[in-house]
């Protein structure tokens, strides 16, 4: 693995390769410094450094507050803790629980993830499948027959030496990072857990954060990683996301209502499936495998706005997706009632006409640019986030820089956020558009079977192309194959002691 040059989307103006903590030869150092517009450093420079320490900036580590202990926020601490700053999470919930399904932690999340640390990346692939040896696209919801598949996702990180995109439970990522986390701070005390952020006050000193149970700490940063509902955005924003009718007026409404399962079932395609759409009349039911024999679905359902929740939602989906393939009506069976989830699919615009960092405060991940779920890049952009910003904080020299630094990182990642978020989009209203061609399924293969593999290529060229590192091909497929080969293993066991108690559910 070797660190090559970085994209112009890191700002590289604004990256201090000094404080870069990874090993690598004198040549690369010297390339890559070019590449980020160092010439090398000049005694005067030195001098310039040495007269800042007033501040205290070289004394004193900043103290950077996060609010929100997801993905994104864990992340971006590991980052900012590898830089020497002093770090403090602020978890709403009580206690991690082991909650979500699989998602897709595709090339540039994985680049990212190396450049930091190849400890942990070690950790993510040992807890994770690739979509290597996978195959992944859209079939016909009806017949079930593959109409497009989306060989870029190998393809390109093969052809270029990226790191293989993932498909990794959210639980345990999320306990990849804490245990990561734990690891590299000196006293475990990073994150607080029951300590939701309930308002900020900032000033030219710093920000002072209050938590909903009436403690006060304060910091030179304030970082709101808390959600695409977050609470430090809606006072950034001045906006109010408290009752769905709030949320229906700060966000789009898709057209779809999203139902989620993940049942334990022996899926006749289980391993040779990286994740896949079926669409068919009005809606569309994506299906992605997890792991120890779980299947992550989720039904995409034309839905009138503000139409209540169903109280029967697994009789209701029976009905919407009778004549569907028999895959679908498999998951769907193979699920409890009472463990399919439900929402309205809201989507945000871009905030391209406001900026999301003001004073010392910033936004991040799906705080300020989510994504729709079709695009498999919120964790990435997300991690992304906290590796440019992490990079950026370590050039500043004055605690006064602060302001300038966060509205130079909102302008490097809006441009690059904006375009993925809309490919999203993009992609759904694609599948609008597909849907009532399905009866003429001939004119549909003629005019865009040749046409859609490009798109979704180039889709795939673009979201891939920030990461800072490369990896052999060849040392992809290995580490893909152990993954693989453990993959198999956990789920033959977990399927086999399922079969002690009543068993999963079969399909052919």
């Amino acid at each position: 693995m070797v660190l090559v040059q970085y994209p112009r989307q890191l700002c590289r103006r604004h990256v201090d390769v000094r404080r870069y903590p990874r090993k690598r030869s004198s040549a690369c150092s010297r390339g890559l410094e070019r590449n980020l517009g160092f010439r090398g450093y000049s005694k005067s420079r030195r001098v310039f450094c040495a007269a800042l320490e007033h501040d205290g900036i070289n004394t004193q580590p900043l103290e950077v507050i996060i609010a929100g202990g997801g993905l994104g926020g864990l992340f971006t601490a590991i980052c900012l803790l590898e830089k020497g700053f002093k770090v403090t999470v602020l978890e709403r919930t009580a206690e991690y629980k082991p909650l979500g399904g699989p998602i897709q932690l595709a090339s540039n999340g994985m680049g990212v993830v190396h450049a930091i640390s190849d400890e942990l990346a070690e950790r993510i692939q040992s807890v994770s499948r690739p979509f290597w040896s996978t195959r992944s696209g859209i079939r016909d919801g009806l017949t079930s027959k593959w109409m497009f598949t989306f060989d870029a996702i190998t393809e390109i990180p093969a052809a270029d030496n990226l790191p293989f995109s993932l498909c990794i439970d959210r639980s345990d990522l999320q306990a990849a990072l804490i245990d990561h986390l734990n690891s590299i701070s000196p006293h475990n005390d990073v994150v607080r857990l029951d300590s939701g952020v309930s308002r900020y006050e900032r000033s030219d000193e710093g920000v002072l954060v209050e938590l909903e149970d009436g403690r006060t700490l304060s910091g030179d940063i304030l970082i709101g990683a808390d959600g695409i509902w977050s609470t430090v955005r809606s006072q950034l924003f001045n906006e109010n996301c408290q009752s769905t009718q709030d949320k229906f007026a700060v966000a789009s409404y898709t057209g779809f209502k999203l139902y989620s399962g993940l049942p334990q079932v022996e899926l006749s395609e289980y391993f040779d499936i990286g994740y896949c759409a079926f669409i068919g009349p009005n809606h569309y039911f994506v299906v992605c495998p997890d792991r120890n024999g779980r299947v992550q679905w989720y039904a995409f359902v034309r839905t009138p706005p503000h139409t209540p929740n169903c109280e029967a939602p697994k009789e209701t989906l029976r009905e919407i997706f009778t004549e569907w393939a028999p895959e679908v009506k498999c998951l769907i069976e193979a699920t409890s009632a009472g463990s399919i989830v439900q929402r309205d699919l809201l989507d945000r615009a871009p905030s391209i006409t406001k900026s999301w960092a003001d004073g010392r405060v910033t936004l991040l991940g799906d705080s300020c640019h989510a994504t729709m779920p079709n695009i498999g890049q919120g964790t990435g952009l997300a991690f992304e986030d906290g590796y440019v910003l992490a990079h950026m904080l370590a050039a500043v020299q004055s605690r006064s820089d602060i302001p300038r630094t966060l509205q130079r990182f909102y302008r490097c990642r809006i441009i690059r956020t904006s375009i993925i978020q809309g490919l999203g989009r993009l992609n759904s209203e694609a599948i609008k558009f597909l849907t009532p061609l399905l009866p003429i399924r001939s004119v549909v293969d003629f005019f865009l079977s040749p046409l859609l593999p490009r798109i979704f290529f180039l889709q795939f060229k673009y979201c891939y192309s920030l990461c800072p590192i490369r990896v052999e091909s060849h040392d992809s497929v290995r580490i893909a194959a152990m993954m693989n080969e453990r993959h198999f293993a956990e789920t033959l066991s977990a399927w086999a002691g399922s079969e002690d108690s009543s068993g999963p559910h079969k399909t052919q």
